[in-house]
């Protein structure tokens, strides 16, 4: 099973692959994760 995350690198996005990745959720044991994010404004370090 293959999974896209869009806005993995925000606050649910997360916790939401950290917890999967975690096996937190019966049945994505054997997932590919894969997360995307823009990272606009928030994620810039300047």
């Amino acid at each position: 099973m293959r999974i896209l995350v869009t806005g993995g690198a925000g606050f649910v996005g997360s916790h939401y692959v950290r917890t999967m990745l975690a096996q937190g959720y019966p049945g994505y044991e054997r997932a590919d994760v894969t997360v995307l994010d823009k990272l606009s404004y928030a994620g810039n370090a300047e």
